[in-house]
């Protein structure tokens, strides 16, 4: 019987598009024949409670014009106008109810209620409206409408002996009422409708209405256009009641301060409001983006929202934040995210090849799925560069829409939020530091017990929400009551003292008070029960409540709520069709989801994430977190498996965004070895984003879920491991991690595995300075690429070995030897960025081999090869080796310049070694500058680095820095300290160049403090090994002056011998720079112009005319 009914109404359907080739009365006619039919059904058609909108439509002025007219012309014009009005109608999804005349009337939600159903009759309404304006058979005059709206429950079945599907109650009347009240060409609509669109639509409020049949004002909205997607905010209500915003005039007023600081020039700022769950954040957020609304020139607004299932998956509330932006959903192809995110940037800055690299780099940053763009291809070492690439993109393109005009955005929940995001969005704020931006975001309190950081950044105000007052909740619960003739003293304080002050508390206790039956809701007027209230048991706490609400509802909708709450927060009907469960008969899911939004305990979304898929989300977050407290665990496990499934399913080719939530519900579903590897998927997939603390937690989890036997998973585990443990300076941990990989890959018996893991073992070898162990791993990666055919693997460990025997060796020949072999199987296998790091070693060589300028070449070749290449890393490597040499020729300036840059990089790629390379460097140069004191402050920087990462090579550096400045500033012991700390160190890793650099601070603290003997005990260490002092020091001549300077002071007949050695091998130095600029920068060297100083000063002493060629001169 209901397949014939189903017939009847698609045939109807039908009958009604061809209403204007058929004709009004043909069409009416033909109708009536399937409504008679339709009415022998009546019988086997229930009715039913719905959740619907209604709209009415009425010409104006039809009467007089069809006076005027004859009758058949009338009848083709309103058969050609029903053609565009119903084609309005059905385009938006539905449902003519009937014609009167020159009326309509549509209903949507008449066979299942959808999420937008609200929003698509005004959509509906406006394309009406348009089509009316459009309408070429108009008279001079025109055709006009007034549309109303209404949105509300009503009874559904068949009436009549025509049998009419049709709706009735009081929700018909309203809307017919405000089609009445409805200005010409107007679109009014009730409070009822706003609440499920508002933010969705350009509308103004008017002044209440008295409609007939209501006994109180009705509050009804003019819609005026449509805006983009919409980001909905639901507000304090019960049952159609509004309450208005109550007890935070305080904190609206800093919120609309802070905006006019921006507006008025003063740089960026971020609010930040916190307080408790339920307290009133969102309902503030919306109430200042109302007022933004209201403004004459309002600036542009970008939203996000996070969720709990966020804070383990990196920068997920800036894909939530794009998403919405861009409108994009989860179920787009990862080619609709790239088309639209090109677009928004080729509108931004501007058309071209770049503005789409840069949209490339910053979707990736972002997370979504850009893998097979050409634009970011690259060795893993590559990929440390895109973070701070795709960090400079967002900067660029929001600067771009910042230049248009003003900017707030919202960021809410982010107490749920990401590190990795929160990094990213605190360095882009940073950058943005003078734009016209406002950030106001919504927290908990335990988030600044997370980042206390983020309390004290420049420019933020937090603003604590505190409970209301009492005064502030018998307000508050006089609005929400307002429909209660005389509130009960009892009843109010009950409320009062139970909330606490917490508004959401306080709602809910109400809604409770109604579902109990001790507030008894009439059309126009509530009354209190008072006899009901004295047995009540009211919950002490929010949970307790909301539990109570829960045990109160039908069977099959808490369950449907609960299996709803194992998908979270946001949720999605198909995974709940999935679960299957057990409905009463007639009653479909959507109708179950219909009821729960009465209940308003759950909200439908304007647009889902997944398309075809309905989209909704519970009322707070503590609802959620009670429904799913009380699901049986033996049920939650089989509920997270079907998720998995539907999420796997659903994501398609963007599966790759949502590793992390597939992960957490295939690990609840007791699925453990497939958690494992979507775990570790997942935390690859962080590392790439370098949001190396989620990636972190994500791999700690799969290795403990893996199981022993699966040594595959295990190893890939690890090794990603010891990836994070490397970047992150964690020695012990990286150590242990090597172990495990050398070890499950003998049980794999895997020679690919085998190279991988004694090249990793090679790495971590130059990094703690110890060389045999390097060595051995060298030799072992070399034989195991060489059997393999794996040229790569070899060239790499030729480079590695080279690296440890320049650094840790001082073997600048041997070194050469092995860079070079390392390069020509790099451009034989044209692998461009191990040529580019050959390179660059070879020219650290020439350089750390006295060939200061030589070693200028290869870098500055190499610098625009990486640019064409797009990598930063590289790119930042040459420029960090650029730098250096320049501080080693004397242009400390540019030096400086150039290692502030590479600092600014490695800082946002979080590799902290680099990060202590640069302080180190620039703790040089400030020296070298005369400023001690900001020495002092950059090599502690490097230290504290070097010691956290187990750095021994750095720390060497950095106290062996941190002893010239304490020198320069003449506190003694201290730099003697330093000094000594920097020669067992080095001593400790073997490197007796360096050695005796450290040596040589000691020995000029010495001769500083008076203590001559000690201080010449040192240089007679130093003095067998002055000839090869100039390679892989840092300052071979300060070496020199310094021994010159100790036997000077002992009389020593050697010291006018050393320092006339000395002189001739600078003066041989700075001939072998032909470009004049160099040689005098070179020669400007404080040490290198005392040297020159004190052998003019000799030779005038001695009188000797000799064969000068004063080198002051030429500085």
């Amino acid at each position: 019987m209901s397949n014939e009914r189903d017939l009847l109404e698609q045939a109807m359907a039908v009958l009604e598009t061809q209403r204007t080739v058929l004709g009004h009365e043909a069409t009416e006619a033909a109708l009536a024949a399937l409504r008679v039919r339709i009415a022998a059904l009546a019988p086997h058609v229930p009715f039913e409670r719905r959740h619907v909108t209604v709209l009415f439509g009425d010409l104006c002025g039809f009467t007089a014009l069809s006076e005027r007219m004859d009758p058949e012309d009338v009848s083709e014009l309103m058969n050609r106008l029903w053609e565009r009005v119903d084609g309005a109608i059905l385009r938006h999804g539905g449902h003519i109810d009937k014609h009167i005349g020159d009326a309509v009337m549509a209903l949507w939600g008449t066979e299942g209620a959808s999420e937008d159903d609200a929003e698509q009759a005004l959509h509906a309404a406006l394309d009406i409206q348009a089509q009316l304006a459009s309408f070429p058979a108009a008279p001079p005059e025109g055709l006009h409408m007034r549309i109303g709206i209404h949105t509300g429950p009503v009874l559904l079945g068949v009436v009549g002996t025509r049998g009419e599907l049709t709706v009735m109650g009081d929700t018909v009347n309203t809307a017919s009422r405000l089609e009445q009240a409805a200005p010409v060409d107007g679109i009014l609509i009730s409070h009822n409708t706003w609440r499920h669109v508002s933010g969705a639509f350009a509308a103004e409020p008017l002044a209440p209405l008295r409609l007939k049949g209501k006994q109180e004002p009705l509050q009804v909205y003019r819609v005026t256009a449509a805006k983009p997607r919409a980001f909905l905010r639901r507000g304090r209500g019960l049952d159609g009641v509004w309450a208005r915003l109550v007890g935070r005039e305080q904190e609206t007023r800093q919120l609309r301060a802070a905006l006019q600081a921006v507006l008025a020039g003063n740089g960026s700022h971020r609010v930040t409001l916190t307080g408790e769950a339920g307290i009133g954040k969102s309902r503030l957020l919306g109430e200042f983006e109302t007022w933004l609304e209201s403004l004459d020139t309002p600036p542009l607004c970008l939203r996000g929202r996070a969720s709990p299932e966020m804070r383990r998956h990196p920068n997920a509330l800036l894909r939530d934040l794009f998403s919405f932006h861009l409108q994009v959903q989860e179920s787009d192809p990862p080619s609709v995210v790239r088309a639209r995110l090109e677009d928004s940037f080729h509108e931004a800055l501007g058309p071209g090849e770049s503005s789409r690299i840069r949209a490339h780099l910053a979707g990736s940053l972002i997370g979504f799925d850009f893998s097979n763009s050409p634009h970011l291809k690259g060795t893993p070492m590559d990929e440390q560069s895109l973070r701070a690439r795709g960090l400079e993109s967002l900067g660029e393109y929001f600067r771009a829409l910042l230049r248009r005009e003003p900017m707030v955005l919202f960021l809410e929940d982010i107490h749920w939020a990401d590190d990795s995001a929160l990094d990213l969005l605190e360095r882009l704020h940073e950058t943005l530091a003078p734009e016209q931006l406002l950030v106001v975001c919504t927290a908990r309190p335990e988030f600044f017990e997370r980042r206390p950081g983020w309390a004290h950044a420049p420019a933020h105000v937090r603003l604590e929400l505190r409970p209301l007052s009492p005064d502030d909740s018998h307000r508050l619960v006089a609005e929400l009551l307002r429909k209660v003739e005389s509130i009960p003293p009892a009843l109010e304080e009950l409320v009062v003292t139970r909330a606490e002050g917490n508004p959401f508390y306080l709602e809910e206790l109400i809604q409770m008070l109604l579902e109990e039956g001790v507030i008894l809701a009439g059309k126009e007027h509530w009354h209190v029960e008072p006899h009901r209230l004295t047995s009540l048991k009211v919950p002490p706490t929010l949970s307790g409540v909301l539990q109570a609400r829960l045990d109160s509802l039908p069977a099959h909708e808490r369950e449907v709520l609960q299996r709803a709450s194992v998908v979270g927060r946001v949720f999605w009907d198909e995974p709940l069709l999935m679960m299957g469960g057990a409905l009463p008969e007639g009653v479909s899911l959507h109708d179950t989801l219909a009821a729960l939004q009465e209940r308003e305990l759950i909200f439908e979304q304007s647009s889902s994430a997944f398309a075809g898929a309905h989209e909704y989300t519970f009322k707070h977050a503590i609802v959620r977190e009670v429904a799913y407290d009380t699901v049986l665990k033996r049920e939650r496990r089989a509920f997270h498996g079907w998720i998995a499934e539907w999420l796997q399913a659903r994501g398609g080719e963007r599966s790759r965004e949502h590793l992390g939530l597939l992960a957490d519900h295939l690990e609840a579903s007791g699925q453990g070895e497939r958690a494992a590897t979507f775990l570790r998927r997942a935390a690859e997939e962080a590392l790439s984003l370098f949001a190396h603390a989620e990636a972190r937690a994500f791999l700690q989890r799969a290795l403990a879920l893996s199981t022993e036997d699966n040594v595959t998973e295990r190893y890939a585990i690890v090794a990603a491991r010891e990836r994070v443990h490397a970047i992150q300076g964690e020695r012990r941990e990286q150590h242990m991690a090597l172990d495990h990989m050398e070890e499950w890959a003998e049980r794999l018996d895997d020679d690919r595995r085998r190279t991988e893991a004694a090249l990793r073992r090679a790495l971590y070898a130059v990094e703690v300075g110890e060389f045999a162990m390097g060595e051995q791993a060298v030799q072992r990666a070399i034989r195991l690429a060489q059997q393999q055919g794996d040229v790569a693997s070899e060239a790499l460990a030729h480079l590695s070995w080279g690296r440890m025997l320049r650094h840790l060796r001082g073997d600048f020949t041997s070194a050469r030897e092995h860079l070079e072999r390392s390069l020509a199987l790099a451009e034989s296998a044209r692998l461009p960025q191990l040529e580019v790091e050959s390179l660059l070693n070879l020219s650290a060589v020439m350089h750390e081999g006295g060939e200061l300028s030589a070693s200028l070449q290869p870098i500055q070749r190499v610098i625009p090869f990486c640019q064409s290449m797009g990598d930063r890393w590289l790119e930042c490597s040459a420029r960090r080796y650029l730098a250096y040499v320049r501080k080693s020729l004397g242009d400390f300036a540019a030096s400086r310049a150039g290692f502030e840059q590479t600092l600014q990089f490695s800082r946002v790629i979080g590799y902290r070694f680099w990060e202590a390379m640069d302080y180190t460097n620039l703790a040089r140069i400030h020296y070298h500058l005369g400023d001690p004191a900001g020495a002092l402050e950059l090599s502690e920087q490097g230290l504290r680095i070097g010691e956290d990462i187990g750095s021994l090579r750095y720390q060497g550096y950095a106290w062996m820095s941190r002893g010239l400045a304490l020198g320069a500033l003449e506190r003694l012991s201290e730099a003697r300290e330093a000094y000594q700390r920097s020669r067992d160190i080095r001593a400790r890793i073997r490197m007796p160049h360096l050695e005796h650099e450290a040596m040589t601070g000691l020995a000029a603290v010495a001769l500083m403090g008076g203590e001559l003997h000690e201080a010449l005990e040192l240089v007679e260490q130093l003095l067998p090994h002055l000839e090869g002092m100039h390679r892989g020091v840092e300052e071979p001549f300060w070496i020199w002056l310094t021994c010159f300077r100790v036997l000077r002071a002992h009389q020593d007949a050697r010291a006018p011998h050393l320092l006339e050695a000395a002189h001739q091998r600078l003066q041989a130095q700075a001939d072998k720079m032909h470009e004049e600029e160099l040689r005098r920068s070179f020669l400007s060297i404080p040490t290198h112009r005392t040297i020159q100083v004190e052998w003019r000063r000799q030779k005038d002493v001695r009188g000797s005319p000799g064969r000068e060629r004063l080198l002051l001169e030429s500085s």
